[in-house]
């Protein structure tokens, strides 16, 4: 605002308080107004913005010289126009030559700042100006934003402070929202509630039932309910390891299950309390993935499903069916395969010493499926084969598995003389002069340890003499050479004696095994006669010397050969019709004795004796096999069925239905009379396309 201000001395009437005069004569001094001061434009804009100055708004003159008059100072209003200039005049008695010296003049431009001089108090004694801050700054706005309204504070009363508190900035106040945290009994109510816990005193002093408080939730949005929700559907997928390597689906366990409590129990007489099988081969199984892979997938194998136990293991587990069995047992055979054929980088390295043993397990565990499907390939030879190569070189460096391994190995190399066909094609893995590594003991199985088998490794070789000679039409065709080893091989079977103590139930399988070890001698060593013709032996009776015909039963009288068939004789009505229930004929071989007879009805008792599950009926598929081969009473033949039938059902292994469809094939051979294939059922094995091992 551009208001001139002009000053200007007179010797008007002016008022003088008492006591105050001018200057003396010849001496001219400036007087400023000490009058109170009207707000002036730069002051009224800080009382605009609520703040005031600290500094007196009355201006004191001091005397001029000696006098100590003062002169009342002249002010413009506030509210007069700014536009009006104001000027005052001073006059004084020393005469006219002072007035042009006193005569003052003050103007205010807009470029220029107010002139009038700052007197500071002199009365006020204890005034400071030390004491004197300077007032905050204004804040200041940005230009660009948009002009926010100033409240206009009133101007306080009183003297203005020295020190003046700093001005609150006024805020918005926040409207509280209704409190929800009340009792659920004040709440149906609409009272308040004093939100006591556990139980409001407001509810208590009104004797009304507190129901208690909801619990504390959180408000949400229901974006946020809606993400929330989403979350819990989509838990984290979290995947737990298998405590077991191989051991993976729910079909592995079923797998495991069936081995632990059903296969390792029927493959030892030990039982399933504590055998090898667990203590030794799932043992080693543990660390070793190939062999775990090995393991379940000869108990996938063993699995029957179309039996009563196959049906409860599927209507068992509902997570699993037919198909995922199927197919999960493919996979672990598959991956058993791969393991087994890694090879060995170095033989010497400790590591690979250490892992020798869970790979005659994986070996093992392989033959034993071949036994569980009942393979008719040969393929039980290949994993025997490959022991006995391994073994020679590297065997394991755990002395109790070794002794574990060269019995089980050992008893299916000798049983398998019993299938095996001597060719070029089919090596022989049995040897008669064979010792074992270590002691064996304790025994688990028959023949290995206490040597019985070796009479079956030299029957064997007898008996493939005898099998040559016949085909290159020797005579004789058994030798003085193999009737000598004959007579020396059924005195050291007459002196073998079982070893197991009295009371177990492998002391009477001992017997059975000396039993069928001298049925098997007698059986090689008496062949049927190269003479006979098969079309002979079929039309006529059976003899037992060129000049008469073998009974039709032991208690049977002999008659002439020349006698014609029974189809041929003359009728006459005084002869009666067979009847219908009447047994049929029991035809014997050229030169059946009566003391096989004996022999095989008291193996047949023993067979008879154990009970359908006795441990030891893992043993008896090898006496059922070469007992039933002299078996030619029908009754007989249904007491080997049974037997077989029996071991069948303990085990589970398929292999005793090929051994029960060789026994069926000599049996109707021996109705044809065709004793020649007979006596030589390996060869009949081998015509029907069974290659298998029996044990």
């Amino acid at each position: 605002m551009d208001c001139p201000l002009a000053l200007v001395a007179d010797d008007g009437d002016m008022p003088w308080s008492d006591g105050h005069s001018m200057a003396s004569e010849g001496s001219s001094s400036v007087v400023v107004p000490t009058s109170p001061l009207w707000t002036n434009p730069v002051q009224a804009n800080r009382m605009d913005t609520g703040q005031l100055s600290p500094i007196s708004t009355e201006l004191e003159i001091p005397p001029v010289g000696g006098a100590s008059s003062t002169v009342p100072t002249m002010i413009h209003s506030a509210t007069s126009s700014c536009a009006e200039s104001w000027s005052t005049s001073y006059s004084d008695d020393a005469g006219p030559g002072g007035e042009a010296e006193h005569d003052m003049s003050w103007e205010k431009n807009s470029d220029d700042a107010l002139t009038i001089p700052k007197i500071e108090p002199l009365e006020d004694d204890g005034f400071q100006m030390d004491e004197v801050k300077e007032a905050p700054h204004t804040p200041t706005t940005d230009s660009n934003a948009a002009p926010v309204p100033q409240m206009k504070l009133k101007r306080p009363r009183g003297r203005p402070r020295k020190h003046p508190l700093t001005p609150q900035v006024a805020t918005n106040k926040v409207a509280k929202g209704r409190s929800k945290t009340g009792c659920i009994t004040c709440r149906k109510r609409k009272k308040k509630c004093d939100e006591a816990k556990p139980r409001c005193l407001n509810c208590e002093k009104n004797a009304v039932v507190c129901e208690g408080y909801h619990e504390k939730t959180i408000w949400k949005s229901g974006k946020e309910k809606y993400e929330e929700n989403q979350k819990r559907l989509r838990l984290p997928h979290i995947t737990l390891q298998p405590i077991f390597e191989g051991v993976e689906t729910p079909e592995d366990m079923v797998f495991l299950n069936h081995y632990i409590n059903h296969l390792s129990g029927v493959l030892t007489v030990e039982g399933q309390h504590k055998n090898a099988f667990k203590d030794m081969l799932l043992q080693m199984a543990v660390e070793h993935r190939g062999l775990m892979h090995s393991i379940l997938s000869v108990a996938s194998r063993h699995i029957d499903y179309d039996t009563p136990y196959g049906i409860k293991i599927l209507n068992s587990n509902q997570k699993v069916s037919m198909t995922s069995l199927l197919n999960r047992s493919q996979f672990h055979h598959h991956e058993a395969m791969s393991k087994l054929c890694e090879p060995m980088d170095n033989e010497s390295d400790p590591k690979n010493k250490t892992n020798l043993s869970p790979r005659y397990g994986q070996m093992l565990c392989l033959l034993l499926q071949t036994l569980a499907e009942g393979n008719p390939n040969g393929e039980h030879r290949v994993h025997l084969q490959a022991y006995k190569n391994l073994i020679q070189q590297s065997p394991p460096p755990d002395n109790a598995f070794l002794i574990f391994i060269t019995e089980f190995f050992q008893y299916r190399v000798f049983a398998d003389e019993l299938i095996r066909y001597p060719d070029i094609h089919t090596p022989r893995l049995a040897t008669e002069d064979w010792e074992p590594w270590l002691e064996i003991q304790p025994a688990r199985l028959i023949g290995i340890a206490d040597g019985l088998f070796h009479y079956l490794a030299q029957i064997t070789s007898i008996r493939n003499t005898i099998r040559a000679n016949i085909a290159a039409e020797a005579d004789p065709v058994v030798d003085y050479t193999s009737l000598y080893r004959a007579a020396e091989i059924d005195s050291a079977i007459r002196e073998w004696t079982p070893h197991w103590p009295p009371g177990d139930s492998r002391d009477r399988v001992g017997l059975l095994y000396k039993q069928m070890m001298w049925v098997y001698l007698f059986r090689t060593i008496y062949p049927p006669s190269s003479t006979t013709s098969t079309s002979t032996l079929f039309t006529q009776p059976t003899t037992t010397t060129t000049a008469s015909v073998a009974p039709l039963s032991p208690t049977s009288q002999s008659h002439s050969a020349h006698t014609p068939p029974s189809s041929e004789r003359p009728t006459s009505s005084h002869t009666t019709p067979p009847r219908a229930e009447s047994p049929a004929p029991i035809r014997y071989p050229p030169h059946h004795d009566h003391r096989i007879t004996l022999a095989v009805d008291e193996s047949l008792a023993i067979l008879d004796s154990f009970k359908p599950s006795d441990p030891v009926q893992t043993l008896l598929l090898v006496p059922c096999l070469v007992i039933g081969c002299a078996c030619f009473a029908p009754a007989q033949r249904d007491r080997v069925r049974i037997a077989i039938r029996i071991v069948r059902g303990y085990t589970g292994l398929r292999n005793c239905d090929r051994v029960g469809e060789v026994l069926e094939e000599v049996w109707r051979l021996m109705d044809r009379g065709d004793w020649g294939r007979v006596w030589d059922w390996q060869g009949v094995a081998r015509s029907m396309g069974l290659d298998f091992s029996c044990a």
